[in-house]
């Protein structure tokens, strides 16, 4: 494993936050190559990343970060690696526009305030179908999603502590996700009721769900 030096550390000019978001990078440096992990970490000049794969020291990338309303595009490159099982993987920007740099900014002063979160909100509008045990089917919208839940508006409300299979649709190629009901919240803004869902499903159909919906955002 390569390990992170103490004076890496100790030369650090900007705080880490915790916070889970979604990143996706992909070469030039590695043809054809491309991934998604998630973040452990986040600053001003880079980011701790869960890699599924990981690529060389120096190698160069572009990312593609859901920031919030916007997905920011900086170039970085990675400064240092774990190995497995940790496949962890530090990247620092390089360049960054104006725009992304802002919403950068305003994301890393939201996380340096009062009401940090653990997992990254990304704003998505997509149509999913609920199935309500025993037999009811209910369309709504999802209208974010995090790695540890979603907010989905639907026609009617949906009772709290319910256990619902939520499914998106079937060119996304993705299987149903379970989920329970948290919180429900009438809303004439988003024409029907917000609910809270919070994933209880295993591990793996999961993160199938929550990343293969991602990427259709960030590529979008």
């Amino acid at each position: 494993m390569t390990e992170v030096s103490n004076t890496m550390l100790e030369n650090r000019q900007h705080p880490r936050f915790p916070l889970r978001m979604p990143v996706l990078y992909e070469g030039p440096a590695v043809h054809d190559y491309r991934a998604l992990g998630v973040t452990q970490n986040v600053s001003q000049d880079g980011l701790l990343i869960e890699a599924p794969q990981l690529v060389p020291l120096g190698t160069a990338t572009n990312l593609r970060l859901l920031t919030g309303d916007r997905v920011a595009r900086p170039e970085a490159r990675v400064i240092w690696t774990a190995e497995p099982p940790l496949n962890l993987m530090g990247v620092r920007f390089t360049m960054m526009n104006g725009g992304d740099s802002l919403a950068w900014k305003q994301l890393l002063a939201f996380q340096a305030g009062p009401t940090p979160r653990d997992s990254l909100r990304i704003p998505i509008d997509l149509a999913i179908t609920c199935l309500i045990p025993p037999h009811t089917h209910l369309r709504g919208h999802i209208r974010n999603l995090s790695d540890s839940g979603m907010m989905i508006v639907f026609p009617r409300e949906v009772q709290p502590q319910t256990r619902v299979s939520v499914a998106v649709p079937r060119w996304l190629n993705l299987p149903p996700v379970d989920a329970e009901v948290v919180w429900t919240e009438a809303s004439s803004a988003m024409h029907g009721v917000a609910h809270g869902l919070h994933f209880t499903t295993n591990d793996t159909s999961k993160e199938l769900f929550f990343i293969g919906t991602l990427l259709r955002e960030l590529l979008h």
